[in-house]
């Protein structure tokens, strides 16, 4: 099947210059001719070329001036069709209410046309209006492989500035072969901005596409005509008399990169159109100690460690608590996750990798692991096992512990937010743990993670390359299914400090950041404590559940095996219980709150006897909460999280 492409217009560019100069006009004449030769190349490179007679097929192509073509948004991002900014023909894809840069734009490939392990070519064109004066975009595939595990392989990316439309497009991008539930989709390298996209197609391996001529930034062409000539100098000259408006041609007009357009960014241009200059001066670096240095280990270990950034993140916090450190502040750097937290074998060596080089000042460390628990405990433990605490770095890891329920999705969201809140302006840091057998929860993670933009680090995709090709053995990490021993332990705190030295270079420092208001599954738990019957609750009446010794950091136990409830009022939104689980032997209790009731049964699987919570009872606002809990079997109560 042979295709035509529709036509791509060049916009007509005038330059009238001031001081009567000169000036440059492009006619009619001229502009017709040059857009037929444009559409006569399209059509010859979409079918393949007029003289080789071969035909090449095309799977689909979205113009979207009829429909948006089965794309849907990406994490919160809303599409709809706009005819504001189309490439050409009628409409363009519109993409807004973007929370975090990878919320985008995406289809679902048909594999029993893209089929795996070929090869193919896909097109599209994208531009944004609303973000800086450059941005780049990406066009990635996500998809499931043959383990069972989330990807996401890059196909194309493209730079453009504000206003421009930028083709991403490879023409032998080859689907991994055991890729299955695929997803082409568009998102940006940083932002969250609106953009609109255009121009979608998938075709057979090798088929060129033709898509804009995208404009590029170069300092001191400010009419980006692709040279620096006269017109930028009259540009400039009239510029520091009545300004610019366009952010992309201040960007260039700054040729020395001192945020200001003045006289000496003209006298600079004048002096490159005299051969004066051969190149415009570079504007000195910030005292960056981490900009030079030098990595001493091998190529094989850099490589493994850059294989664990599965996300850099908004990197602000971190690199500012980490400079105040270097000044001599206090830092408190503190952990929350099961039993591979708990054990210290990687949290006290990069504890002592941040200690050592970063710290003037004292440094304290919290390790709120707990063996067994998953982040609905975490959760609820959070306010008094790390937020009184007032760390100014907090890590988590629950990997190998959570699963895919919605609680455990939504609790992980809502420690992440929980951290992310407090007064002090904590970096928050997602650790990504594995088994043997390759179970981890990354994909929820790193969805929830990308929403709130902070930093992943991957040892399931670090080491699954290492076992892989045989860099290392399952041996060098793994004490059990679980758990690494110390040696495996050091390898994530290696992998934690890589990523630490490069979120501290110049090139990866976000200037600021600023707490998303989307979740990814929800974050609404993220108020929870653990309550003090005493102090959080009125007219508490234990009933027949009888006061004991807490579990570790639980202060409290309330074990019954029937009779009166537990009753007591509280203000809040909902109740998440904490109870002793195990895969049998357990009671169960009845939680009625506002005259709804829900079981919460202590048999649970994947459980020995330790912490595990559920759900209670759960508003949208927050207002009294009458509640009454009554047992049935021997069931223990290790913590009541209200949520405030």
């Amino acid at each position: 099947m042979s295709f035509k492409l529709k036509k791509f217009t060049a916009s007509l560019t005038a330059f009238v210059l001031s001081a009567g100069i000169m000036s440059f006009t492009v006619s009619a004449d001229e502009n017709t001719a040059a857009n037929e030769n444009a559409a006569a190349e399209n059509s010859a490179a979409a079918d393949g070329g007029s003289d080789s007679g071969s035909e090449k097929e095309l799977f689909f192509a979205d113009h979207f001036d009829d429909g948006n073509h089965s794309w849907t948004g990406r994490g919160g991002a809303k599409l709809s069709l706009s005819d504001e900014k189309p490439f050409d023909g009628i409409n363009c894809l519109s993409v807004t209410g973007r929370t975090a840069a990878w919320n985008g734009a995406q289809k679902e490939l048909d594999l029993t046309l893209f089929e795996p392990g070929k090869k193919y070519s896909f097109s599209c064109n994208a531009m944004q209006t609303a973000g800086g004066a450059e941005e780049t975009f990406y066009m990635k595939l996500q998809y499931t492989d043959a383990a069972g595990q989330t990807n996401y392989d890059a196909i194309a990316e493209a730079t453009t500035i504000k206003g421009e439309w930028v083709q991403l497009a490879n023409s032998e991008y080859t689907i991994p072969a055991d890729a299955t539930a695929a997803f082409l989709y568009v998102e940006t390298k940083e932002g969250t901005f609106d953009f609109y996209v255009d121009n979608a197609a998938g075709a057979g391996e090798a088929t060129q596409i033709e898509g804009p001529k995208s404009k590029k930034l170069t300092y001191g062409d400010i009419n980006y005509d692709g040279k620096i000539n006269i017109p930028d100098l009259c540009l400039i000259k009239s510029a520091l008399i009545d300004g610019l408006t366009d952010d992309a041609q201040k960007k260039a007009a700054d040729v020395n990169r001192d945020k200001a357009i003045d006289a000496t960014d003209a006298m600079l241009i004048f002096q490159w159109l005299n051969a004066e200059i051969e190149e415009f001066p570079q504007p000195p670096k910030p005292e960056n100690e981490w900009d030079d240095y030098q990595e001493t280990a091998s190529a094989e270990w850099i490589n493994f460690y850059k294989s664990s950034i599965l996300s850099m993140g908004n990197t602000a916090r971190l690199a500012a608590k980490l400079d105040a450190a270097s000044q001599g502040e206090p830092l408190t750097l503190a952990y929350l996750g099961g039993s591979i937290t708990e054990g210290k074998n990687y949290s006290s060596p990069f504890s002592a990798y941040i200690k050592n080089n970063f710290c003037k000042g004292t440094f304290k460390e919290v390790n709120a692991g707990l063996s067994g628990t998953s982040s609905v405990v975490g959760l609820v433990r959070s306010e008094k096992d790390i937020c009184s605490h007032n760390p100014d770095i907090v890590v988590i890891e629950f990997s190998v512990n959570d699963h895919e329920d919605i609680m455990y999705k939504k609790c992980f969201e809502s420690c992440i937010k929980k951290f992310l809140s407090l007064p002090n302006d904590p970096a928050v840091i997602a650790l990504i743990t594995t088994s043997k057998g390759g179970y981890n929860s990354q994909a929820q993670m790193e969805a929830s993670s990308k929403v709130f933009d902070i930093p992943v680090i991957s040892m399931h995709n670090a080491l699954q390359g290492a076992f892989k090709s045989g860099f290392l053995k399952q041996s060098d990490y793994f004490s059990d299914e679980y758990h690494p021993h110390k040696n495996g332990g050091q390898l994530v705190a290696d992998c934690m400090a890589y990523y630490t030295r490069q979120a501290m270079r110049t090139e990866n420092r976000s200037e600021s950041y600023s707490i998303p208001t989307g979740s990814k599954y929800g974050s609404e738990y993220y108020t929870c404590i653990n309550a003090d019957p005493e102090k959080d609750l009125q007219n508490f009446n234990g009933g027949s559940f009888k006061r004991g010794n807490g579990y570790n950091s639980l202060p409290y136990s309330y074990t019954s095996s029937g009779g009166a409830p537990m009753t007591f009022k509280a203000n809040g939104k909902g109740l998440i219980i904490v109870f002793k689980a195990n895969s049998s032997g357990m009671g169960s209790v009845n939680v009625t709150v506002n005259g709804k009731t829900t079981k919460v049964n202590g048999n649970k699987q994947y459980t020995w006897g330790g912490p595990d919570a559920e759900l209670g009872y759960y508003q949208d606002t927050a207002g009294e909460l009458d509640v009454s809990i009554s047992a049935s079997g021997s069931f223990t109560i290790w913590g009541l999280g209200l949520v405030k």
